[in-house]
C-alpha cells in the first residue's frame, strides 16, 4: 500500500503539478488510463481462482518493480505521452493482482471477517501515509529517488509476501473442467454469479454510485483545488492526502473496537446524510486549517463506508468464486473511475475546481434512499456477528 499510495500521487502531481495539465485534458489521460484496467480485472478475477494466488501476485509483483526503473531515464524531461504510459502500466498490474489480494485475506485469517477487513484497512492506510508523506517532498529530493523508492518498496513487499504458504486454486478440479469453455463463457458465469446474490448486488451498485461522485470528487477535484483554490504545492497536496487518511485510519480503528456490528447496512445508509453536509462545508471554500479538519471528516466517513461495503460483500461471496465476485466489486471502483473522470474533469475545466464536490450531495442523498427503501440493507444481520468470539 506504500507503493500504490505513492504512486497515485506521484501520478496526479507529475500530471497537475509538473505538467500543469488542464483539468479537460486530465479528464481524457485518466479516463483512458483507467479504461483499460477494466478488463484485466476481470482476467485477474478468474486466474486468481484457478492459480496459486501467492504466486500469482509475485509474479505480477515482480513486473510493477522494473516499471519504476523504466521511467528514471526519463525523469528529467517526463512527457505527457510517457506519464501516461507509466500510469497506465501500473494500472494494469494492480487491476490483475487485486482480486488475488483481496481473496487471501479469508484464507489466511484467523477472525471474523468484519475484524480482518478492518485490520488489513488500518494497517494498509498506515503504510499508505508512509507513502503520501514520501511523496510529498518530490520536489525535495527528486523524481529519479522517488521512483527509486518506490521499486524498493515493492520489491520488499514481494518479499514478505514470499514468506506466505501455498495457496493453490480452492475451486474443485471437476468444477475447474466445467468452467473451461472460453474467456467469454467464464466472464459471462462471473456476472451470473454475482447477479445470483440479491444483496451483494445492490451493495455494489449503491458503492459505484458512490464511487462516481463522491471518490471521484477527492481523486479528480482534490488536486485542482489544492493548485488553483489554495495555490498549494507537493507538500501542500501530501498533507491533503494525509489529512485524509488520518480520518480512515481513525474511523477503521474504531471500527475494530466495536466490530462485529449487527446491522453494518444501517451504517453504511446513515453516513451517506454526513457526507451531504462535508462535500458542502468543502464548497464554501473554508480556511486552510478548516479544510485540512474537513478533509479528515471526508476520510473518516469513506473509511467506514468502504470497510462496511467491503465486509459484506467479503461475508457473503461463496469461497469457491471469492475472487471473480470480489473482481466484480473492484469493477465497480474501477468502472467509475473513468466516468468520474470524464464528468468532473469537464465540469472543473469550463466552471471552477469547488464544483466537482456538487453532484456528490444530491447522489449521496440518493444512495441514502435507495439503500433505506430500495434494498434489504438496512435490515441485513452480519454473519459475524454470531461467531463464538462476537
Amino acid at each position: 500500500m506504500t507503493a500504490i499510495s505513492l504512486h497515485g500521487l506521484l501520478i496526479a502531481w507529475i500530471f497537475v503539478g509538473i505538467l500543469e495539465t488542464s483539468a479537460g485534458t486530465y479528464a481524457w489521460i485518466r479516463f483512458f488510463m483507467e479504461l483499460a484496467p477494466l478488463a484485466v480485472l476481470l482476467l485477474g478475477g478468474l486466474w486468481a481462482d484457478r492459480a496459486d494466488a501467492r504466486n500469482l501476485i509475485l509474479l505480477l509483483s515482480l513486473l510493477a518493480i522494473v516499471l519504476p526503473l523504466l521511467l528514471i531515464p526519463f525523469a528529467g524531461s517526463i512527457t505527457l505521452q510517457v506519464a501516461f504510459l507509466f500510469g497506465l502500466g501500473m494500472a494494469l498490474l494492480q487491476a490483475l493482482s487485486d482480486p488475488a489480494r483481496q481473496s487471501i485475506i479469508n484464507r489466511v485469517t484467523r477472525f471474523d471477517i468484519q475484524r480482518t477487513v478492518t485490520v488489513t484497512t488500518v494497517i494498509t492506510t498506515l503504510a499508505g501515509l508512509v507513502g503520501v508523506w514520501i511523496g510529498g517532498k518530490l520536489e525535495t529530493i527528486g523524481i529519479r529517488q522517488i521512483l527509486v523508492i518506490q521499486a524498493a518498496v515493492i520489491a520488499a513487499s514481494a518479499f514478505a509476501l514470499g514468506r506466505l504458504p501455498a495457496l493453490p486454486p480452492t475451486i474443485r478440479a471437476e468444477e475447474s473442467a466445467a468452467l473451461d469453455h472460453g474467456l467469454m463463457s467464464r466472464l459471462s458465469q462471473s456476472f451470473s454469479l454475482f447477479w445470483g446474490f440479491p444483496l451483494i448486488r445492490n451493495v455494489i451498485g449503491l458503492n459505484f454510485l458512490s464511487s462516481l461522485f463522491n471518490a471521484g470528487a477527492y481523486t479528480i477535484g482534490v488536486p485542482y483545488i489544492v493548485t488553483r483554490v489554495y495555490e498549494g504545492n507537493a507538500d501542500f497536496f501530501a498533507d491533503t492526502m494525509i489529512w485524509f487518511m488520518a480520518g480512515s485510519i481513525g474511523s477503521t480503528a474504531f471500527l475494530l473496537l466495536v466490530m462485529p456490528l449487527l446491522h453494518p447496512g444501517r451504517t453504511f445508509i446513515c453516513l451517506q446524510l454526513t457526507r451531504v453536509v462535508i462535500l458542502a462545508a468543502l464548497w464554501l471554500q473554508p480556511p486552510v486549517w478548516f479544510f485540512f479538519v474537513i478533509i479528515s471528516l471526508w476520510g473518516v466517513n469513506m473509511g467506514i463506508t468502504t470497510t462496511l461495503v467491503r465486509t459484506v460483500v467479503q461475508e457473503l461471496a461463496p469461497e469457491a468464486h471469492r475472487a471473480k465476485i470480489l473482481s466484480i466489486f473492484l469493477l465497480s471502483f474501477m468502472a467509475s473511475a473513468p466516468l468520474s473522470s470524464l464528468m468532473l474533469g469537464t465540469l472543473v475545466e469550463y466552471t471552477n475546481p469547488l464544483a466537482a464536490l456538487l453532484p456528490g450531495i444530491p447522489i449521496s442523498i440518493a444512495i441514502f434512499f435507495l439503500g433505506l427503501y430500495g434494498t434489504d440493507l438496512w435490515a441485513f444481520r452480519s454473519p459475524s456477528s454470531d461467531t463464538p468470539d462476537a
